[in-house]
């Protein structure tokens, strides 16, 4: 029966949490992140809110060294001249409010002037929220937007990172139990050619620095989940050496006809990889690299160690690939009971993920928060973690469109759609896209 436009408005006004997270979004972080011990970041302590670079270097210096767990909060557009480098951060939150950004556009060779964190060493952190504006693509090694480094414990959740020097979220060197949900990656500059280097360095996400660093075996698992790879990231979305990686309801729209991508994910040396109900379908990739196997994965000539498992995914067969020189059984990250990911079918996850008020990228706002009163920030008690509590455990099992006039139409249509979500509980959940 079709819905009037009045009612559909009506539910999306009743429905206040869900307005504002998709009910595919377990706020929470699930995967490797919690494996062995959760991810609670500063647990709300400390809370300062910061407008400027020297507040925020002033916040950072006050964790440095595991001093003090804090959770810090972007207001406002920061300009970020140099590179924020902090060694041994522990518990610390850094949470970007509605419509912040840390921003750094200088264009030099300078390496200690490009990129945003810096993270050595740091443990049990999270990132939410942010928005992250580089310079653009240059080729200057560690230059990344976030750089993960000897670093545990950590999840980066609805974040926007774009236009990273050398990278916009890499991690190497024995960096473990990451979790990367809800994220937005894209190049939007035009990428910097430099003399005896890479011409176009738009390269999102390495994990691991080299095939040489056999001590990194073991480390650098993590999950990505619910992740946008959009316009302008080349590659290495994400590529992979050595880790557990699961990669799970993830879009890929990196490459267009004007500008196609090189190759979606990387397998890289010793990578173990269990790619889950992603779509594939949305990007452009470059013709005739005799590197690619199947439309999306890429190969180093060189590595036979690898593995991965593709399953459910649009745009790509079922199958699992086993390099010539690895024994044993392919990665599963379902064979550990205490690994917790939920995962949707892949035909949801352009629509899920494009959403603009509940999909990947920097879209929470305060409205999410707890509004306990603070004097901190207003009335709100901004919180990384704990602001929003899962009120069941119902599950999606269907979704029906319809267009702004209340008329159900068979798929979304161009301008704003409304989705109609139906639970396993019986309860609908209603939220708006643009296509």
């Amino acid at each position: 029966m079709k819905k009037s436009i009045i009612t559909i408005i009506t539910m999306m006004l009743c429905i206040s949490t869900y307005a504002q997270l998709s009910p595919f979004d377990e706020n929470a972080p699930v995967g490797w992140a919690s494996i062995g011990k959760e991810c609670t970041g500063s647990n709300n302590q400390n809370p300062v809110v910061v407008s400027t670079e020297e507040e925020l270097r002033a916040a950072l210096q006050g964790c440095k060294g595991g001093k003090a767990s804090k959770t810090i909060y972007i207001s406002g557009n920061i300009e970020v001249k140099e590179k924020l480098r902090y060694d041994k951060v522990k518990d610390c939150t850094i949470y970007g409010l509605s419509g912040s950004s840390l921003y750094n556009r200088d264009h030099n060779d300078n390496a200690d002037y490009a990129g945003f964190f810096f993270c050595q060493n740091w443990e049990n952190c999270i990132f939410r929220n942010l928005t992250l504006l580089g310079a653009g693509a240059y080729d200057i090694s560690a230059c990344d937007n976030i750089q993960l480094v000897e670093s545990k414990n950590i999840w980066i959740d609805h974040c926007d990172i774009q236009d990273g020097v050398d990278g916009n979220l890499d991690a190497k060197t024995k960096s473990d139990n990451l979790t990367i949900s809800w994220c937005k990656f894209s190049y939007l500059i035009a990428p910097w050619p430099k003399a005896g280097e890479s011409d176009d360095h738009r390269c999102s996400s390495m994990w691991g620095s080299s095939d040489n660093r056999g001590d990194d075996e073991g480390y650098l698992n993590a999950t990505f989940v619910n992740c946008w790879w959009y316009h302008g990231c080349g590659q290495r979305c994400p590529r992979i050496r050595f880790g557990k990686v699961h990669i799970a309801n993830c879009l890929w729209e990196n490459g267009t006809t004007e500008d196609p991508a090189q190759y979606c994910i990387g397998v890289g040396h010793s990578s173990k990889m269990y790619i889950e109900n992603g779509d594939f379908t949305k990007t452009v990739l470059k013709s005739g690299q005799d590197k690619m196997t199947g439309h999306n994965k890429y190969y180093l000539q060189d590595n036979n160690l690898y593995h991965f498992t593709m399953i459910g995914s649009l745009g790509e067969e079922d199958r699992v690939e086993i390099g010539k020189g690895y024994s044993g059984t392919p990665y599963n990250p379902y064979a550990d009971s205490n690994y917790k990911c939920k995962v949707y079918p892949a035909s949801y996850v352009a629509d899920i993920l494009r959403d603009p008020e509940t999909g990947a990228g920097a879209t929470l706002d305060e409205d999410l928060l707890a509004t306990r009163g603070n004097s901190n920030y207003g009335n709100y008690t901004p919180t990384a973690i704990k602001g929003i509590t899962s009120n069941d455990d119902a599950q999606v099992v269907g979704i029906q469109y319809y267009n702004v006039n209340g008329a159900r139409i068979a798929s979304p249509q161009e301008g704003v759609n409304i989705m109609e979500f139906q639970m396993s509980d019986g309860t609908k959940r209603v939220s708006k896209i643009r296509k």
